[in-house]
């Protein structure tokens, strides 16, 4: 088991508008990746990160979702995707923290999708 020397927590407040209670775009994503220097920490060994949704946060969409770690899927698959990266939702409202959830799993399952080449579209053409 390899033994994480390094956890780092990078609040998401920063990567959205002031004015706005969720994070959405493809772009806005990839941007906040970028900013976020996320292609280094994917191959940084022993280290996690764990994302904070602050708690005026109502939606993360997908798109931002893919934006900000299509890549890291890529790069660490599934299974080292888990290892390195977290989020924490931190919403005290039972309501909003259960559409987070919902947002995560289906940002996760649009990566998986993409990793696979899967989607509605290609599956309906191939029918």
């Amino acid at each position: 088991m390899e033994q994480v020397n390094e956890k780092i927590e990078i609040n998401l407040n920063g990567y959205k508008s002031p004015k706005s209670s969720s994070f959405t775009g493809r772009p806005q994503g990839a941007e906040a990746r970028k900013k976020m220097e996320l292609d280094k920490l994917d191959f940084k060994q022993n280290v996690q990160v764990t994302f904070v949704i602050p708690p005026t946060t109502t939606s993360l969409n997908p798109s931002f979702y893919l934006g900000l770690l299509y890549e890291s899927y890529r790069n660490l698959k599934l299974e080292g995707f888990k290892k390195k990266y977290a989020f924490k939702i931190e919403s005290k409202n039972p309501n909003v923290s259960r559409v987070l959830n919902r947002n995560l799993d289906d940002g996760m399952r649009n990566a998986i999708n993409a990793l696979n080449d899967k989607n509605i579209l290609k599956e309906f053409l191939n029918s």
